[in-house]
């Protein structure tokens, strides 16, 4: 028997959703290099609350809070790589946009790297997250000082058949979503789907520890770049604004490559896979989380925001059409309408097609494929034993 979906988990989904749309609408900075709403609020917040929920997602279909076993647990796993598989083809067809920094390869590997976790235990999730998040900071700011940048294309098939080596490097290192880092969200994610989600208590455990780690980054943060004299070494040793207090280095990690300073692992800067840009990051998405699970249980503010979460279940049908429509150029100069048109769209778009079709199509083709594989591996025979 199939369990409901739970609501505050596809929210949340959608909130992250919206974040991701509204950083690649909206430009990072202002003409006077002021960081934007866009990037304060969601940039590299929205991208890890996908990872974390992705890891949710698949501590939900493996068994919930009792992990699955012995064949269910192999046609469990077989499923997920066919849908690692499907995600990936999809995020490396629409690699051509250069408007997007496609998570979708990303996310497949994320997808094949969690097939080893579904059965450990959520204590044990949480230190594999916090040495992750130890170590891929180190590995990241080693890349920058080695001087391998960022890659300025997306992965596509044509990467994948020509530079396989190379596109490894960027998926696990160099990339905007290096796999290694953003694992431990992952991972964290696996820990809280196998708590009792429909608990108040958890969700609040959430909220709050989410904000106390966002709290506790920035204390660390700023007495370490500001008294410390950290920004200002950064400043001296980047290519970018030399105001001490320049934007970039508090809000945007994303065109900070030049960096030649071990100061960077004290950044807060988004993308930046800095120290303190996991334990930010790790936080708002918990806290994300747990204020989703917590607002989906008052009636009225459910239905208010049911457009986001019916949206949030065809999160890949709807952050794909959104890369097609971004790589048209249409309505480049008027961001806010573009943004507010998208939003809209894919809302109204989710809600018929809930109402009248039922699961989204990208959704809906990858767990009939899944689907498929799974029950494969459940209705196999055993090999018989030879004499």
């Amino acid at each position: 028997m199939r369990r409901p979906r739970i609501e505050g988990v596809d929210l949340a989904r959608g909130l992250a959703l919206l974040g991701m749309i509204a950083t690649h609408v909206f430009a990072a900075v202002d003409d006077n290099g002021t960081p934007t709403a866009a990037t304060i609020v969601a940039a590299g917040r929205s991208a890890a609350s996908f990872a974390m929920i992705a890891g949710v997602s698949l501590a939900l279909i493996s068994g919930r809070q009792r992990p699955l076993e012995g064949r269910e647990l192999a046609a469990m796993r077989t499923g997920i790589v066919v849908r690692a598989v499907v995600i990936g083809a999809i995020g490396l067809a629409i690699g051509f946009s250069d408007d997007v920094d496609i998570i979708l390869p990303y996310y497949a590997v994320l997808f094949l790297l969690a097939i080893p976790l579904l059965r450990l235990r959520p204590r044990v999730l949480v230190r594999i997250a916090i040495a992750l998040a130890i170590i891929a900071p180190l590995l990241n700011t080693a890349m920058i000082f080695a001087g391998l940048p960022r890659p300025d294309d997306n992965p596509t098939f044509t990467t994948l058949f020509t530079d396989p080596v190379g596109l490894f490097q960027v998926l696990f290192l160099t990339g905007y979503y290096p796999v290694l880092a953003y694992l431990a969200y992952l991972c964290v994610g696996l820990a809280i789907g196998r708590c009792d989600l429909s608990s108040a208590l958890v969700a609040r455990r959430l909220l709050v520890g989410g904000i106390a780690l966002v709290v506790l980054a920035w204390a660390i943060a700023l007495p370490l770049l500001y008294g410390l004299g950290g920004i200002h070494t950064l400043t001296a040793a980047g290519d970018f604004n030399s105001d001490p207090a320049s934007s970039y280095l508090l809000w945007d990690g994303d065109d900070l490559d030049p960096i030649s300073s071990w100061w960077w692992l004290a950044l807060p800067a988004s993308h930046s896979t800095s120290w303190i840009d996991m334990i930010n990051t790790i936080g708002s998405a918990m806290a994300v989380i747990g204020g989703s699970l917590l607002v989906v249980r008052v009636p009225l503010i459910a239905r208010l925001l049911r457009p986001i979460t019916v949206a949030g279940t065809m999160a890949l049908t709807i952050y794909t059409a959104h890369v097609l429509v971004l790589a048209t150029g249409v309505l480049d100069d008027e961001p806010g309408l573009l943004y507010l048109l998208l939003i809209v769209g894919g809302c109204v778009f989710a809600l018929l097609w809930r109402r009248f079709v039922g699961q989204g199509p990208l959704e809906r083709l990858v767990a009939e494929l899944s689907g498929r594989a799974r029950h494969a591996v459940l209705t196999a025979r055993p090999a018989e034993r030879r004499a």
